[in-house]
């Protein structure tokens, strides 16, 4: 197949806003739909991987399986898929087919932030993919070994996780939400209020999970009569 040519500096792209000058771009090597189906199956064969890891460790309740799941699978998200676009920065211009940068081709869309390498976002996706990505799996590991830490590093994960997307979001309000987003309902609703908006919801379960955990054992350590209390 041939190659797009890729010299002049202005090639038209499909982020918004339109004016923004990516220079070398390619549009996509393969099909939307090709795409999100290797992501998200990837991520399903991840999730059923670790429902199966977890269920070794008789200790775990079905609440901590759960937990194993999705900081393995939002590990992997983390340090894989968010690692890329911190590390390539011309992922807009790959001709290779590589997935991951299918992925940010595609995710673009609904923020081009990521192609223009805007400094608050690609940092926060810095800290995101080489602090809190080992920091999932450290808790998978921790809560499969019954690690007297574990709760606490819940609490550390979720509240940067959460932090990190409200941040995200906020910027986006403060710069006008549809600046850099496409507004049909996949990139605007799917891509950037939907999935964005599970790392919002689910860090504050976890949070809420883990907090309840510490306060339970800190109850007891100080010998106070425990409160009749639902199940955790």
């Amino acid at each position: 197949m041939k190659r797009p040519h890729i010299d002049s500096l202005a090639v038209a792209h499909p982020y918004h806003p339109p004016d923004v000058v990516l220079e070398g771009f390619v549009p996509q090597q393969l099909p939307f739909e090709q795409t999100l189906a290797v992501f998200f199956s990837a991520t399903a064969l991840v999730l059923v991987g670790g429902w199966r890891l977890s269920g070794n460790y008789k200790h775990l309740a079905t609440k901590e399986r759960l937990l194993v799941c999705w900081f393995l699978v939002t590990g992997l998200i983390h340090l894989v898929v968010e690692g890329a676009v911190v590390l390539n920065s011309k992922f807009y211009a790959d001709t290779s087919r590589n997935i991951l940068s299918e992925i940010w081709k595609e995710y673009a869309k609904a923020d081009s932030r990521y192609a223009t390498r805007d400094d608050f976002v690609i940092s926060m996706e810095a800290v995101t993919a080489f602090l809190e990505g080992p920091g999932c799996f450290a808790i998978v590991w921790a809560l499969c070994g019954r690690k007297a830490w574990r709760y606490a590093a819940v609490v550390l994960v979720s509240l940067g996780q959460l932090y990190g997307d409200v941040l995200y979001f906020g910027t986006c309000l403060h710069g006008g939400v549809t600046r850099h987003t496409r507004p049909e309902f996949i990139y605007f609703w799917f891509y950037f209020v939907i999935i964005n908006g599970v790392w919002i919801v689910i860090p504050t379960a976890c949070l809420v999970w883990a907090i309840k955990r510490i306060n339970a054992a800190v109850a007891k350590a100080d010998g106070k009569p425990a409160a009749k209390k639902r199940a955790l």
